[in-house]
């Protein structure tokens, strides 16, 4: 019998019922929730997300306000770009698009967000407060969105045994740190761990490492170095997902964040397989081989369509907060009658 699907579109609805809770209380005092967000690339990938993002926020209440800087914009453009916006008092919270620049310290950038106005929850402030105080307010939003989909299937995970595969600021260790203050027994593995061990006694597996991308990524950076200077071909890399079947305790919880572009086949040099336009032909995987282990785990999320929409609901509740917060109406109260999110 297949895992339950987790249902990352219905818990998104609950979230953003939330939102506009918030929207309402807000235009009773003059006010609407804004969200400033610099972009600093000319990327094809993330002006469709700018657009998608701006689309989201318009259906639910809340304005958009993209400041598109010149790609390879200067460290000190982009910098300034972000404490501007965050010293507007229209503006209700704060993002920056990735990928920088690489002239750019995405630290740099992201300390010039002003925490109260941090809207994925990556202020090393707000990421300090959940280290410390285990509070989330904001927390990463796909961090938070992982909780979520767990707690749907095990609202009390006191001594669960969870398994996070994945180390970066904005999902694995976030993740971490809100399921040790679930009580939750946690492991952190990442793509340099044996997770083999540790898999059979995991009652919880999110999965967010990226895994296959990654690998093709470092292989395309030696194969290109290999073309260039002669030495040894590299070998292609093996581009399975990372969790198998076999790894899997029956009935265990399964959050696949993964989010992997890798090619449909190779040809004889080595190369992704190109499409009708001469581009390299990708597919999308996640962490975690769905078809087969969807047979053995007792609840398991799609490999699209159950993170993503919490994660964008989640963003929005973000900047709905903080805008409730600096027109004086304290978050907790105003929407005692929901459901929060770290519920």
């Amino acid at each position: 019998m297949s895992g339950r699907i987790l249902d990352g579109t219905s818990e998104a609805g609950a979230v953003l019922d939330r939102v506009a809770k918030a929207v309402e209380l807000l235009a009773a005092s003059g006010k609407k929730p804004r969200l400033a967000a610099i972009q600093a690339n000319d990327d094809p990938g993330t002006n469709w997300y700018a657009r998608a993002q701006e689309k989201h926020c318009r259906e639910n209440g809340v304005d958009l306000r993209l400041v598109k800087l010149a790609g390879g914009a200067a460290e000190g453009e982009v910098v300034d770009a972000v404490g501007k916006a965050g010293d507007d008092p229209d503006v209700s919270a704060v993002l920056v698009f990735t990928p920088l620049p690489d002239n750019v310290s995405q630290l740099r950038v992201v300390e010039a967000i002003k925490p109260e106005k941090d809207a994925e929850g990556v202020h090393p402030a707000n990421l300090g407060r959940l280290l410390v105080a285990s509070r989330a307010d904001p927390a990463p939003c796909t961090a938070m969105a992982c909780l979520r989909l767990v707690k749907t299937a095990r609202p009390d995970l006191s001594g669960a045994r969870a398994l996070v595969i994945g180390r970066s600021a904005t999902v694995g260790k976030p993740l971490a740190l809100l399921l040790l203050a679930e009580h939750a027994t946690v492991t952190v593995a990442h793509t340099r761990s044996d997770i083999r061990p540790i898999m059979p006694e995991a009652e919880v597996v999110v999965a967010a490492a990226g895994a296959a991308g990654a690998k093709w990524r470092a292989y395309e950076r030696r194969r290109r170095r290999w073309r260039e200077g002669g030495g040894v071909r590299p070998v292609p890399p093996n581009l399975d997902p990372l969790v198998s079947v076999d790894m899997v305790r029956r009935g265990a919880i399964i959050v696949d964040v993964g989010d992997n572009d890798v090619p449909l086949g190779l040809d004889a040099d080595g190369a992704a397989l190109v499409d009708e336009n001469g581009e390299p032909a990708m597919r999308y995987a996640g962490d975690v081989d769905f078809d087969k282990v969807k047979d053995v785990a007792g609840f398991i999320t799609r490999p699209r369509g159950s993170v993503g929409p919490l994660t964008n609901a989640f963003l929005l509740w973000n900047v709905a907060r903080a805008a409730l917060a600096a027109a004086g109406i304290d978050p907790a109260e105003a929407m005692h009658a929901a459901r929060g999110p770290e519920s």
